[in-house]
Formats: C-alpha cells, sequence, structure tokens
C-alpha cells in the first residue's frame, strides 16, 4: 500500500455488543462504521482505536474491510494492527446502526467555515 497515495480509501467495520459489556454499542446491537482516510497517516489511529475499542468495550469486530476488500486479505499483510487476529467475517450480520465519518467530517468543516465567516 503506498504511503502517499491521494485517493481516498474506504474503511468499514462493524462492533458487535453479544453480552452488554461497554457502553459504546448497546448491548445485542451491531453497529457499522465508514471512513474515508487518504493515507496511513489517517487509517492507523482508526485501527489503532478500533484495537481499544475491542478490548476496552470487550466487543466483537466483524467485517472490516478496506476498499471492499477484507483487510485480512494477502494485499495487506504489511498492515498490522492489535485487532486483526480477532476480526471474524459474517455474511449475515446486519447493523443496527450505520455511523458515516465521511459524513460527521464534512459537518464539521462546514460548521467550522460558517464559525469564522
Amino acid at each position: 500500500m503506498d504511503k502517499n497515495a491521494t485517493q481516498m480509501m474506504k474503511l468499514t467495520y462493524v462492533l458487535q455488543n453479544k453480552d452488554g459489556r461497554g457502553r459504546r454499542v448497546p448491548r445485542g446491537q451491531s453497529w457499522q462504521w465508514v471512513h474515508a482516510v487518504q493515507d496511513l497517516d489517517q487509517l492507523l489511529p482508526i485501527l489503532e482505536w478500533l484495537g481499544k475499542r475491542v478490548h476496552v468495550d470487550q466487543l466483537e469486530l466483524i467485517n472490516v474491510y478496506l476498499d471492499h476488500v477484507a483487510i485480512t486479505d494477502p494485499q495487506y499483510e504489511s498492515l498490522v494492527f492489535e485487532a486483526k487476529t480477532k476480526i471474524r467475517y459474517s455474511k449475515i450480520t446486519t447493523p443496527h446502526r450505520v455511523i458515516d465519518m465521511s459524513e460527521h467530517a464534512v459537518l464539521e468543516s462546514t460548521l467550522q467555515k460558517m464559525g469564522t465567516a
């Protein structure tokens, strides 16, 4: 993966709370996050955050894709993060909620511009 790539990459993943521990995802639910990242400098902090959430909140990490390819695929073998070995892929897990972080970033940027105008 080219660290200097300028094209946006799409990272998606699901966090599932099966047994009620942690507060980030309600008990019994699966939430999906979608991120648009430009490069590894933006991707790595997200993956680090993911590792912490899986460990601290004891959530299950499901269906992690980078540009529609499983992040455990051989093409991403050099991409190492703590939770990578805990990923489970499921065709039947449907998220209860989808959180598009790129929409949050656009909204935040727009609000900041409005505040400085």
